[in-house]
């Protein structure tokens, strides 16, 4: 998911496990943690693009990361605390910093995530600098500039705060169709559930509500307790409807292939970005790759439009003597297509489908690799595509679709 998602779920279980130990404190806590796992970003500054695909949601993505990192990270914080060491100016300094870089990147991200052709409402932009100068001034006066009391936190505590923020973050991103190594290191099976997209702000909206009421209410009211299950409870429940939806969009696209008399041998379906209503639904045969979009409020379940792309088996046996060909099938699930160009070969992760309906080329896809000649041999990295159409067209384009045919 992404990161203000992970942000605002890691606010709320901090809030639960120690919030009335800690006050505002747990939620910066548990925000922390819930962003730890995605850390290991940062070896794209020392890896090449496939490699990179390759590492990010690995190790610190597993089940055993959630359950044996949590040692290492709720003993140095207990110590902190048990210590005292949190009261220091040097300390109170550098989680101020980090504060205020967390409250910067809220403001961000919300407005980011409801921005208009790149640009942000000055409303939202209104609200959101307003709100977030309030919080900054909190962190001055009752943080920063308050002789702070010393809690009694236990390690049991900060343990099961880094592990339940750690296992959400690794399970909720197996629902979605990135995949998650969860069996690192005895397997590296990629597990995606495909249930809801990478960033879905019907599952974000009520934590990011909850995250803006708690630094207004006082620790440990009934009030702040009422509103954080409320949050919880509205984005669980929300999370188990993807799954039935997901279940009913399996059987529309079977029955769609069904009517074409098309035998496969496998396929899937995956949300579209930022919503669970517009569907890509993705089969192959022995010879042909089909992708299409559903919609749940198309009239007709047959599907209006199914691509067809040749697996071009000829193209599949030159790169297979390539690593990085071996692990861009790894990380597609083998739905892995090609276009061959005078100057290179195009290749398309087909899992994410397409912007529109009908797929005229690459430049319709979402996820691209190139595959460039180089001295008798091919060099491969991911293709990101200027965006050269409208957005404000391409949105609206994509929110017709959203409403159905």
């Amino acid at each position: 998911m992404d990161s203000l998602t992970h942000l605002v779920l890691g606010a709320a279980i901090g809030e639960i496990v120690l919030g009335k130990k800690i006050g505002n404190r747990a939620l910066i806590w548990g925000a922390i943690g819930e962003t730890i796992p995605d850390l290991d970003v940062f070896g794209n500054l020392f890896l090449d693009p496939i490699d990179a695909l390759a590492f990010h949601r690995g190790i610190t993505h597993s089940i055993l990361f959630s359950f044996i990192a949590p040692l290492i990270f709720g003993g140095v914080v207990y110590k902190l605390y048990h210590s005292d060491s949190h009261r220091s100016w040097p300390y109170k300094i550098l989680i101020s910093i980090l504060n205020a870089v967390l409250i910067i990147s809220l403001v961000w991200g919300i407005n980011y995530v409801f921005s208009v052709e790149h640009h942000p409402r000055w409303w939202l932009l209104l609200v959101t600098v307003s709100a977030g100068s309030y919080l900054g001034w909190r962190l001055y006066k009752y943080y920063l500039m308050k002789d702070l009391e010393s809690p009694k936190t236990t390690f049991r505590q900060w343990y099961l705060l880094f592990f339940l923020t750690f296992f959400t973050h690794i399970m909720l991103d197996s629902c979605t169709t990135f995949g998650t190594q969860l069996l690192l290191p005895f397997s590296n099976v990629r597990v995606a559930f495909n249930t809801i997209a990478v960033a879905d702000p019907f599952y974000t909206i009520p934590f990011l509500v909850c995250a803006v009421i708690f630094p207004f209410l006082k620790r440990g009211s009934k009030k702040r307790a009422l509103f954080n299950w409320i949050g919880l409870g509205i984005s669980s429940a929300y999370l188990i409807f993807t799954i039935f939806n997901k279940f009913h969009v399996d059987q529309i696209f079977d029955k769609a292939l069904h009517h074409r008399g098309i035998e496969v041998t496998r396929c899937r379906t995956s949300p579209t970005i930022l919503n669970n209503i517009l569907w890509t639904c993705l089969a192959e045969d022995s010879s042909t790759y089909y992708v299409g979009q559903y919609s749940l409020f198309d009239s007709d379940p047959n599907l209006h439009h199914l691509n067809e792309f040749p697996k071009n088996d000829s193209i599949q046996q030159v790169f297979s003597g390539y690593e990085d060909y071996q692990t861009l099938l790894w990380f597609s699930n083998g739905y892995l297509t090609s276009f061959p160009t005078d100057s290179m070969i195009m290749l398309a992760d087909l899992r994410y489908g397409g912007m529109y309906d009908t797929i005229r080329g690459p430049q319709d896809l979402i996820f691209k690799f190139k595959a460039i000649p180089k001295n008798g041999s091919y060099e491969f990295t991911e293709f990101r595509e200027p965006f050269q159409d409208d957005f404000g067209e391409v949105l609206m384009k994509f929110i017709r679709r959203i409403k159905g045919y």
